[in-house]
């Protein structure tokens, strides 16, 4: 008899397992059944239940997100000693910083500096050749000039000459002429003098 309750009990329990495969098979089959029945209401239903999941979702990550932050912000002046080690990382930080913007700014200088006396040298420069330039285009017209003068006072001094000769030629020859008349005047006045 034992072996007759054995087998009931092992046949009980094959039942009992078949059972609910075919229970669990069942509800399969109903889910999908139901699934394949959704109307259009209740696909709708179903995404407008999602976008207000995602509308309360949202807000409330980047809630955790900013505490998370803080907190991380906040953390390394938790004690005295990270304190202090995290205003020593900050000042060696910033030290860093600032000798890296003091050379920028040493070399922009130095650099504006160069630039700013290449352009003075080259105005410089620039200057001097004009201006020498200049001197000697005024040195040339000024000896052309002073030439041009000295030919014109010459030729002034020539024809003054030539003019002063001719005066004292018509002098001389008006003279010579009144002195005739007059010689001759003198010798009619005598004649009727006498």
């Amino acid at each position: 008899m034992a072996t007759a309750s054995s087998t009931t009990k092992t046949q009980a329990k094959q039942t009992k397992s078949s059972a609910k495969a075919t229970t669990t098979s069942a509800k399969k089959t109903a889910n999908a059944a139901k699934a394949d029945v959704k109307t259009n209401a209740e696909l709708a239903r179903e995404r407008a239940l999602q976008t207000a999941e995602t509308a309360v979702d949202i807000p409330v990550g980047a809630a955790l997100t900013v505490y998370e932050r803080i907190g991380e912000a906040v953390e390394p002046f938790g004690t005295q000693a990270k304190r202090e080690a995290e205003l020593k990382r900050v000042r060696t930080q910033l030290r860093r910083e600032l000798n890296k913007v003091e050379r920028r700014g040493g070399t922009a200088r130095r650099r504006a500096l160069q630039r700013a006396k290449r352009t003075r040298n080259r105005v410089e420069r620039e200057v001097k050749q004009q201006r020498r330039s200049v001197e000697t285009t005024v040195r040339q017209n000024r000896k052309k000039a002073e030439t041009e003068l000295k030919k014109a006072e010459q030729e002034l001094t020539k024809n003054r000459d030539e003019a002063e000769k001719r005066v004292k030629d018509l002098v001389g020859r008006l003279q010579g002429d009144d002195g005739k008349a007059d010689s001759t005047n003198r010798a009619g006045s005598t004649k009727a003098a006498a």
